[in-house]
């Protein structure tokens, strides 16, 4: 299905069962791959299984004096989390429980994006995903007490932990952790697991003045002063194109 109006995507959301309660907002419809899995232009993985490991094992090793607390990281997928989130890839990939952020995920290069690409919301029923993958529905808590092994499951599955950062909690963020060998998400999963919305190309930049419009902007994603920044240029980017469209 496609879409062009924040209208006809609110649309969408109500007639979604409520068990698709992730989301993802993508530019582009990139498949659904963790960095430390995505291919290169050869089709080829870009990361081997012992890099993937060295380059967190490494991120371990050097990060410990920049950590205010790093003895309180209690699992493996918590040091993927702060990997992560300055730039290590892993086999981690962000869905969020906000659905309205996903939205602006997918619109908010809009301006800067010289093409008309189609931008792509998928929405992520996590309990089906898990009972296929390892069993039990529930969403896998990372934060407590309990062992979780990132490995040796049938397939990809989602966690939720601490909020690490700012970006984390503002984006309501939870992961889809994936096995070495797994295939894009929409490659291996059905529409009673994840389905997708076509975000028209030549509708994104409307879509972020809707967006800013109902007060829904940088700043919830990206909780920062140089959000404050950006929604300003923002501001006068959709003003420019209001005025263009009179």
């Amino acid at each position: 299905m496609k879409i062009s109006k924040l209208s006809e995507y609110m649309s969408y959301v109500e007639e979604l069962p409520s068990e698709f309660s992730l989301s993802r907002g993508q530019s582009k419809d990139y498949s659904l791959l963790p960095s430390a899995l995505r291919l290169d232009e050869s089709k080829n993985r870009k990361y081997s299984k012992r890099v993937i490991r060295n380059f967190l094992d490494q991120f371990k090793i050097n990060s410990y004096q920049y950590m205010h607390t790093p003895w309180d990281v209690k699992n493996e997928i918590e040091w993927m989390l702060y990997a992560q989130h300055y730039g290590i890839p892993t086999k981690l990939m962000d869905f969020t429980t906000s659905h309205v952020i996903s939205l602006l995920f997918a619109v908010e290069k809009s301006f800067q994006d010289e093409s008309d690409d189609d931008a792509v919301v998928y929405f992520l029923n996590p309990s089906a995903l898990n009972n296929k993958s390892i069993q039990q529905s529930q969403i896998i808590n990372i934060s407590g007490d309990t062992v979780v092994s990132s490995e040796g499951h049938d397939g990809p599955f989602v966690v939720q932990g601490r909020k690490i950062n700012s970006r984390v909690n503002a984006q309501k963020g939870l992961f889809v952790i994936f096995q070495d060998d797994d295939k894009p998400l929409e490659s291996s999963l059905d529409d009673s697991i994840l389905r997708k919305l076509i975000i028209k190309g030549e509708s994104k930049k409307e879509l972020l003045a809707s967006l800013y419009s109902m007060g829904i902007s940088f700043t919830h994603i990206y909780p920062e002063l140089t959000s404050v920044a950006k929604d300003i240029l923002m501001q006068q980017d959709i003003a420019d194109l209001v005025r263009e469209d009179k």
